[in-house]
């Protein structure tokens, strides 16, 4: 007797797209940012976001329409983050370049300034669609907790069990928290609804960061 054949295919449905990128080098601009930002916090509350929130300490948060300044550094990053995202969009989606051509991108963005001992506790980006960060100084503490980013498994339930069948997972497929340590000139973007915390930052010299929402419409409806 003939042994029957058995014949398979996994399929990876809910798996959490993130991309990150890089600025092959960044120094000269990272450097005209942080010395930007730092004179801007210097200034106090005339650039600071009006609304405090509860899951932040030590953290200073800036106007959201850090992309809308005339300064050329943020001129520069903005032409490379904007243009990160529009490639990201288009191929996760398939798009055509006249789909593309249809679509405004609109966004949300600020900068952080982060001293020792300031954390971000566990939060999502309401009302967008991706989120990003992008590095400018990740400051100079050892440990590997400091200051990173943990992003949290969307999936509720998903480690209610755990056994040798499921632990070793790999990328599709892995259960639970991934951890990111920031680097000069790194941006990640990721869905807007994944849970995420920054760890308390215990270096000297300050963090500093840009984060953006952002969000599209069609300038012209396409029609079904």
């Amino acid at each position: 007797m003939a042994s029957n054949e058995i014949q398979a295919q996994v399929f990876p449905l809910y798996a959490v797209p993130m991309l990150q990128c890089q600025i092959a080098d960044a120094s000269r601009l990272n450097a005209e940012l942080a010395s930007l930002f730092l004179r801007l916090e210097s200034q106090g509350d005339k650039h600071r976001d009006p609304i405090r929130r509860d899951t932040q300490y030590g953290i200073f948060e800036s106007h959201f329409f850090l992309h809308q300044r005339p300064e050329r550094p943020i001129r520069e990053l903005f032409g490379f983050l904007r243009a990160s995202l529009q490639t990201f969009i288009q191929g996760i989606n398939q798009l055509s370049d006249e789909d593309m051509a249809n679509i405004n991108l609109d966004m949300h963005s600020w900068f952080h300034v982060t001293r020792k001992g300031g954390f971000q506790s566990l939060h999502n980006h309401p009302n967008a669609s991706w989120s990003a960060i992008y590095c400018v100084d990740p400051g100079d503490a050892d440990a590997p907790e400091s200051g990173a980013v943990r992003f949290h498994d969307p999936r509720t339930g998903c480690d209610m069990y755990r056994d040798p069948s499921i632990e070793r997972m790999q990328t599709p497929y892995r259960i639970g928290p991934w951890q990111l340590n920031h680097k000069p000139g790194q941006m990640i973007a990721f869905p807007s609804y994944l849970l995420h915390e920054v760890f308390p930052y215990t270096g000297e010299r300050p963090r500093i960061v840009v984060a953006l929402n952002s969000w599209c419409r069609w300038k012209n409806v396409p029609a079904p």
